[in-house]
């Protein structure tokens, strides 16, 4: 697995992007504790989608999920001069070629609040459809980002989105795409020059479940957002 290491390149492209006080690094497995303690607080008690299901706490199989991408080398994190955690952006490679088998495996699980989520997220990529709009064989999805609340308006967001797309490309992916269930994840992507391609509210979508985002978010948009990768 290839590592993007703290070392005199990365520093000087930190400081390049006006943070000093932050290094970004790709996560690798032994991240893997710190990072579910680290959305546990300061991304799931925020995540809508999370929070339109009760229960309310995100399950098991979901925490796994995004755990999962971990390994693949696309996930970055952002950590201050002491080594903590002040952001994490978490992500996985998509094909959607395969998209109905894993429909199948969807309607398979038991938990009923995964089950809705995973369906709903489903939903989502077939109305994006990154690999097929933007004519690649792969992309890589943002799947979860999240910055501590006290490093909030610091660009940490923007920062982890941008060497996350660098970290793509470098891969070999043709394209990347995030569904942004905030204001802000919304407008980074924008910034970041991604389309957007589909918009969803949460109250309107037909599922075996009923979603409702807590107040003040009744209203609330899952918006999809692709952009293909260029070198």
């Amino acid at each position: 697995m290839a590592q993007l290491m703290r070392n005199d390149r990365s520093v000087q492209n930190v400081k390049k992007l006006g943070i000093t006080e932050f290094t970004f690094r790709v996560a690798v497995t032994k991240d893997e504790e710190r990072v579910l303690k680290f959305i546990r607080e300061f991304y799931y008690p925020e995540e809508l989608l999370t929070l339109s299901i009760a229960p309310k706490e995100p399950t098991k199989a979901d925490e796994e999920f995004s755990l999962s991408c971990i390994p693949t080398g696309l996930s970055i994190v952002a950590e201050n001069s002491s080594g903590d955690f002040v952001g994490v952006l978490l992500c996985h490679e998509v094909d959607n070629s395969t998209l109905p088998e894993r429909k199948i495996q969807t309607s398979q699980i038991t938990d009923c609040k995964w089950r809705a989520i995973l369906t709903f997220l489903h939903d989502l990529e077939e109305h994006s459809a990154i690999c097929r709009r933007l004519d690649v064989p792969k992309g890589v999805q943002f799947s979860v980002l999240s910055v501590h609340s006290g490093h909030r308006g610091k660009s940490i967001g923007q920062k982890l989105m941008q060497k996350a797309s660098e970290n793509a490309l470098e891969k070999g992916f043709g394209a990347i795409g995030a569904v942004c269930t905030s204001i802000f994840s919304a407008r980074i992507a924008e910034k970041l020059g991604m389309t957007l391609v589909h918009t969803q509210a949460y109250r309107d979508w037909q599922g075996e479940v009923e979603l409702r985002p807590p107040a003040p978010h009744e209203n609330a948009t899952a918006n999809c957002y692709v952009k293909k990768l260029v070198k």
